[in-house]
């Protein structure tokens, strides 16, 4: 149930799926009132941020998830987890002076009246000890820095940024359109599109799948959406992918059971090792979960994924490789839109790390 094919590593969706899981009932202890008497609220994931593999899970050790209410806001609450193996937690608690854990995600969820949908107000979080309360300020500088750049667009950017981008955006369409042109001069190009790389499944929300709210649980989407993105990486790479870190989830619109749901997968952005700071091709991809009614004749995005994966060379059970190394295409992005996004997504971020963004945006002084 747990392990990957072809290897002895843990099935990085499984894993996602648990934490949601787990999550889930932390935010649900956090928000009780211990009151059989009063209403329950709605508990459901808004978003996941930061996702991120420092090094591989293991099946050789048991593999253990926990995690910590680490910043709560007027109606929401951010629970901090991590999963490690056995040894590596033992008599652990989140804020130890440690080595960093094999894997850490922040798990949003908000809170409903289960009556009138309204925003419900969660009990208060006391950080008591200097690394709560700096891990606290830490969230809630990355939650500014979300909604800055959600408000404000350009303004968040220097003049440096917008001038790199629109040389790159100006850059990659000008291929693309040529690509698009003269597919029969440009194909030794090594490039492809963006509708080239395109995976997708779909299926039908059942029973098993929901959650308290009798919607389908989070943590299946995210599951889904993981398996779907690795077998796309494969199928785009010829080698074995090896999770990095996902990104910029959020959970828009909630899927209900018996809705028709497709998931959609491409290919955003290529680095091979020569140019990557890892020194490995790396792949970044974009997965859409689509809520469908042909009753109705309806459609809508309900979630976005973003996932990068390393990749490798292909090894059979034997562990014999061909020995060549792996080298990805140019990926193109077809309009201008799909440029820009995929600057913000795979670019921009090799650019700016976070202390510039806050020195840029005075967010310093804001969480102090």
């Amino acid at each position: 149930m747990y392990k990957s094919h072809g290897s002895g590593a843990v099935r990085m969706g499984r894993i996602l799926e648990d934490l949601d899981s787990l999550a889930g009932n932390i935010a649900f202890f956090h928000a009780d009132d211990d009151d059989d008497t009063t209403k329950t609220p709605q508990l459901v994931t808004a978003s996941v941020d930061r996702v991120r593999l420092n090094r591989p899970l293991s099946l050789d050790k048991d593999v253990v998830l926990r995690g910590e209410v680490a910043f709560v806001g007027t109606s929401s609450m951010v629970i901090r987890m991590e999963a490690d193996d056995d040894g590596a937690v033992e008599d652990a608690t989140v804020d130890d002076d440690r080595t960093e854990p094999a894997l850490a995600a922040d798990f949003t969820f908000v809170a409903r009246d289960p009556e009138t949908n309204k925003s419900w107000p969660v009990n208060p979080l006391v950080c008591v000890s200097r690394r709560h309360k700096e891990r606290a300020q830490e969230i809630q500088a990355s939650i500014l820095r979300k909604r800055l750049r959600s408000k404000k667009g350009d303004a968040v950017l220097n003049e440096t940024l917008i001038k790199h981008r629109t040389e790159w955006v100006r850059s990659i369409r000008e291929r693309a359109c040529l690509n698009q042109e003269m597919p029969a001069l440009t194909a030794g190009y090594n490039e492809v599109m963006t509708t080239q790389t395109m995976a997708e499944n779909m299926f039908v929300a059942q029973p098993q799948q929901r959650n308290l709210s009798g919607r389908v649980f989070g943590g299946f989407l995210l599951r889904r959406a993981y398996e779907l993105a690795f077998a796309n990486c494969q199928l785009f790479s010829g080698g074995h992918p090896m999770f990095v870190e996902m990104s910029d989830i959020d959970f828009t619109l909630p899927v209900n059971i018996g809705d028709l749901v497709r998931f959609k997968c491409k290919v955003l952005h290529t680095v091979n090792a020569e140019e990557a700071r890892c020194g490995k091709p790396s792949v970044y991809l974009e997965v859409r979960a689509i809520v469908t009614n042909p009753h109705k004749v309806t459609s809508a995005v309900a979630n976005k994924f973003f996932f990068k994966f390393n990749v490798a060379e292909f090894a059979e059970a034997d562990g014999t490789t061909t020995g060549e190394p792996v080298r990805l295409r140019r990926v193109l992005p077809e309009s201008n839109d799909e440029a820009l996004l995929i600057w913000d997504k795979c670019i921009r971020r090799t650019l700016c790390d976070d202390n510039d963004f806050d020195v840029r945006n005075n967010l310093s002084m804001m969480t102090t």
